[in-house]
């Protein structure tokens, strides 16, 4: 069966179907009428929401997962990677919310990278709770796709990036709506980037890490360059809370070199046990003792 449409042609989804096979609401859908897996983009839709140019590559997230768990290399997703061995074209399609589609061309997938997975969350109202999400890698053979929102490409390299400390919005990594915990543990943080500021005399900066072969970026919120401190903050002492910080300045150090000094800053100062747990995680606690001054406790070396 010939191909008839042309890029920026529209038509009819249920037409589509008609002549060229394939099911009608899938964002993949495979054909078993002709040689096809048809892909398809509704701006702004949720479920498109990793899909765009990149001026080399056009992204195109993959299906599944809305249940909360990981998405697979099976059914829709498992036809896009396999359909150079299936001798299938892959075909783009623009679908708006209303009215017919838009025919952006076919591409194929990137034999470098054809997809990549990102943390993605499956409920925007909850940000925090994520899955493992398919990006698929596709490589336009019409011309660049018009009419497509812009994606961040794949990070060739880990790269930092310094940024202004504290930004302004709230804190760093992955964050929406700021909760009253999420604020408190950002006015804690302005008062310590005041306090090493002007009583330190730290040269205080912010990064962003984006981490080479994802789309991850990680947020630091606080870094002082002369003393080589990274810092993370939190509004409370409850242990979970702690724990979790502690595994956010081990990750977060990775990326130095050299390693900086981990340091935790908490509204008041820890017991006892809690100070051993840290201290042997060679994590340097710091806490406010009055207006503009605060105290600290470093592990021995």
């Amino acid at each position: 069966m010939s191909w008839d449409l042309v890029p920026g042609q529209h038509i009819d989804r249920a037409a589509l179907h008609a002549c060229y096979g394939g099911r009608i609401h899938p964002r993949i859908s495979p054909s078993k009428k002709s040689p096809n897996v048809f892909l398809f983009i509704t701006p702004d839709a949720e479920a498109s929401s990793l899909d765009g140019w990149t001026g080399e590559h056009l992204h195109f997230g993959g299906e599944g997962g809305l249940d909360g768990t990981d998405q697979k290399l099976s059914q829709g997703n498992r036809s896009v990677v396999e359909h150079e061995q299936d001798d299938r074209a892959l075909r783009v399609f623009l679908q708006p919310y209303e009215g017919p589609v838009q025919y952006l061309g076919q591409v194929r997938l990137d034999p470098k990278t054809p997809f990549v997975q990102v943390d993605a969350p499956f409920d925007l109202r909850r940000p925090q709770a994520v899955r493992k999400a398919l990006v698929f890698r596709l490589l336009p053979l019409n011309g660049p796709p018009v009419g497509l929102p812009t994606a961040e490409p794949v990070a060739r390299r880990t790269v930092l990036q310094r940024t202004a400390p504290c930004p302004a919005g709230g804190l760093t990594p992955g964050r929406v709506e700021p909760s009253p915990a999420r604020e408190a543990t950002s006015r804690l943080l302005q008062q310590y980037e005041h306090h090493a500021r002007w009583e330190r005399r730290g040269d205080l900066t912010g990064y962003r890490i984006k981490v080479a072969g994802t789309f991850t970026e990680l947020g630091v919120d606080l870094y002082d360059l002369t003393r080589n401190e990274l810092v993370v903050a939190r509004a409370t002492l409850a242990r979970a809370t702690v724990r979790e910080a502690v595994g956010e300045l081990h990750d977060l150090a990775r990326y130095f070199d050299p390693e900086p000094t981990r340091v935790l800053l908490l509204p008041s100062q820890p017991d006892r046990d809690l100070s051993e747990f840290l201290h042997r995680q060679q994590v340097t606690v710091v806490w406010p003792t009055g207006q503009r001054q605060f105290d600290r406790t470093e592990p021995a070396r």
